[in-house]
């Protein structure tokens, strides 16, 4: 998604959540690969409306193809989701004010839920180098400024890294993979005006 755009990323992002079907399809790729076929069996859905939502996706820039596989006389596309995809990705403030509120929540609800499940799983603190930590901070404007600054090139960090790490797992084989979620928040608090 190309942020010199932001007609055409409000656009491609409101066609993207357009059906809530679309959301959950980019929850599931966004921790693997799948193609829809799977996918239906995972969404519990019919294959017919995954791939019509799949295909969407796709035309929207939010899908990578990784492979395709001759199954049964047809050919089956397996696809990640993008980076610029994830729920919460900066571009996504891009849409509709009105929008706002529900894609705010579905990336507090998904980030809660893949949190839950790996504290089931007991993965979220499997590894000692694991970091799970929020920080109530008082900011002037400027303060507030130099955060945001921080943590978007912070995000540009992890995705350089992220794009590193294909190449290296495209030798190695997805055997030697670790999903994670890389989650990064700053907002204003309630209340914080009434403390001003």
């Amino acid at each position: 998604m190309n942020p010199q755009q932001p007609e055409m990323i409000d656009q491609r992002l409101v066609k993207a959540l357009a059906h809530p079907l679309r959301v959950r399809i980019l929850e599931v790729l966004s921790d693997r690969v799948s193609s829809p076929n799977r996918l239906s069996e995972t969404l519990e859905t019919g294959l017919t409306d995954v791939a019509y939502h799949t295909r969407a996706l796709d035309k929207c820039g939010c899908l990578q193809l990784v492979d395709t596989a001759q199954r049964r006389g047809a050919t089956e596309h397996f696809y990640k989701a993008t980076p610029d995809s994830f729920l919460g990705n900066p571009a996504w403030r891009g849409v509709p004010r009105a929008i706002l509120p529900g894609v705010s929540g579905a990336t507090l609800q998904t980030f809660i839920d893949k949190a839950a499940a790996a504290m089931e799983a007991g993965t979220l603190d499997g590894r000692e180098d694991t970091v799970f930590r929020w920080l109530p901070l008082l900011l002037d404007e400027l303060g507030w400024k130099e955060v945001v600054a921080i943590m978007e090139e912070t995000t540009e960090r992890v995705l350089a890294a992220h794009l590193l790490n294909q190449d290296r797992l495209a030798g190695a084989g997805a055997e030697n993979s670790i999903s994670v979620v890389i989650g990064l928040a700053s907002f204003e608090t309630s209340g914080s005006r009434e403390a001003a």
